[in-house]
C-alpha cells in the first residue's frame, strides 16, 4: 500500500547517497555531516575531562593522539554497522568502500586541527547546526537499520528457521536493527572511548537503556512490521473486512518503509534535543527568577534599613524640637522668678553679656542641627 509519493519516497532513500562531487570528490554528504556531528561530541567530551581535571587538582592531562582519537571517532561512527555484520557472519560494507573511512577521517581531521570547529561553534546557530547533523545521523542510521538490521536478518536466517509457523527472525531483527542503529555509542559507553585512556567497564546501558537504542529499536519495529508478510496476515486476520493492505508483500511497499522509517528516526532524534532545549531554558528561567527573587529581597532589606533610619531621624528631629522648647521656656522661668524674689529676697543681678551670647549659641547650633537632619530626610 502506498503511503508517500514514489518520487517522495525515492528521494528519502537516495538523498544520504548524495555526494559532493561524482568524479572530482566522491564523498557522501551525508556520511561526511555524520562524522563532524561524532567528531564534535568527541572533542567536547575530551575538553570536558580536561576541563574537570584542572578543576579537581588531578595531574594535568595530555592532549590525545591522533591515532587514538581517529580509532575513538571511527568506532563510535561506524560501530553500529561493524557489529551487526559480524553477528551475520558477514564483512562490514564499508571494507569495500573506497570513500566511506576517508570520509570519516577528513570529518575528524578538520574538526580536531583546524578552526572549523570554532566557525561552527560561533557562527552558525545551535539549533540550526543540531538539526542539520542530526537529520543526517538519523538517516544514515535508518538506512543502516533495514538494510542491515532487519533484511539483513530476513535473508540470514529466514532460511534457517525450524518453528513451524515461524518465517521470520522477529528477534534477529529487533536485536540486529537496534545494534545496527546505535552500536556506535554502546562501543563508547563500554570502552570508554571519550576519555584519554581507554578502560573496560561495565556500561550504563545494562541498568538503564539510552534514548538511542529506544530509538533504533523502534526504528526497527516500525520498519520490519511494515515490511512483514507475516504481520500483514495477522492484521487481515483480525480485521477482515478493512481493504487496502495490498495483494502480497508488507503493510508498505519497500522504498515507503524505508522512507517512513527515516522520517521516524528523525523525529525521534531531533525531538530528544528539543526536549534538552525545553529542559535547559526551564532551568535558566528558573536560576533567572531566583537571581530576581534575591534582589528583590535584597531591596526589600534596604527600604527596610532606609525607613529605620528615618524613623531614628524623626525621633531625633523631636527630641531636639523639645529640647529647643525647653532651652526658650527657661528664660521665662528664670524671669517670673526673679519678679516673685523681690518681695521677699533681694534682686538677683541681670544676666552678663556672656552668659547671654552662650545661651544664644547653644539655640542657633541646636537650629542648624535641627535644619541639617531635615535635610536628610
Amino acid at each position: 500500500m502506498p503511503v508517500l509519493n514514489a518520487q517522495w519516497a525515492s528521494t528519502l532513500v537516495e538523498l544520504p547517497t548524495l555526494t559532493f562531487h561524482h568524479a572530482l570528490l566522491p564523498l557522501s554528504i551525508f556520511s561526511a555531516l555524520h562524522g563532524i556531528r561524532v567528531s564534535m561530541a568527541y572533542r567536547q567530551a575530551i575538553e570536558q575531562a580536561s576541563a574537570q581535571s584542572r578543576k579537581d587538582g588531578s595531574p594535568k592531562l595530555d592532549r590525545v593522539p591522533w591515532g587514538q582519537a581517529l580509532l575513538s571517532v571511527l568506532a563510535m561512527s561506524l560501530g553500529g554497522g561493524f557489529s551487526a555484520s559480524i553477528l551475520l557472519g558477514m564483512p562490514p560494507s564499508w571494507l569495500g568502500s573506497n570513500v566511506v573511512v576517508p570520509t570519516y577521517a577528513l570529518s575528524f581531521f578538520l574538526i580536531q586541527y583546524t578552526a572549523l570547529y570554532d566557525i561552527l561553534q560561533q557562527l552558525v546557530p545551535p539549533a540550526v547546526l543540531d538539526s542539520i547533523l542530526i537529520t543526517a545521523d538519523g538517516s544514515l542510521r535508518a538506512l543502516s537499520i533495514a538494510k542491515l538490521g532487519v533484511d539483513g536478518s530476513r535473508m540470514r536466517f529466514a532460511a534457517d528457521s525450524h518453528v513451524p509457523g515461524v518465517s521470520e527472525p522477529w528477534f534477529a531483527m529487533l536485536l540486529l536493527g537496534m545494534i545496527a542503529g546505535s552500536g556506535g555509542g554502546m562501543w563508547a559507553d563500554f570502552l570508554r572511548l571519550k576519555t584519554h585512556h581507554w578502560t573496560i567497564q561495565t556500561p550504563t546501558w545494562t541498568h538503564t537503556a539510552t534514548w538511542d537504542m529506544k530509538a533504533a529499536l523502534l526504528s526497527a519495529f516500525f520498519y520490519a512490521s511494515s515490511t512483514s508478510p507475516q504481520f500483514l496476515s495477522l492484521l487481515r486476520s483480525v480485521y477482515p473486512s478493512e481493504q487496502g493492505y495490498g495483494d502480497k508483500g508488507g503493510l508498505l511497499e519497500i522504498q515507503d518503509a524505508k522512507a517512513m522509517t527515516v522520517l521516524v528516526m528523525c523525529t525521534l532524534l531531533l525531538g530528544k534535543r528539543a526536549e534538552e532545549t525545553v529542559y535547559q531554558l526551564t532551568r535558566s528561567l528558573q536560576s533567572f527568577a531566583t537571581a530576581h527573587q534575591k534582589q528583590d529581597h535584597v531591596l526589600v532589606e534596604k527600604d527596610n534599613d532606609a525607613s529605620l533610619y528615618q524613623s531614628r531621624l524623626r525621633r531625633r528631629i523631636t527630641k531636639d524640637e523639645d529640647e529647643d522648647e525647653d532651652t526658650e521656656d527657661e528664660p521665662k522661668k528664670s524671669t517670673r522668678g526673679r519678679k516673685k524674689g523681690t518681695t521677699k529676697k533681694e534682686v538677683s543681678p541681670p544676666l552678663s553679656p556672656t552668659s547671654t551670647s552662650s545661651t544664644t549659641e547653644a539655640v542657633t547650633r541646636s537650629t542648624r542641627i535641627r535644619k541639617s537632619t531635615r535635610q536628610e530626610l
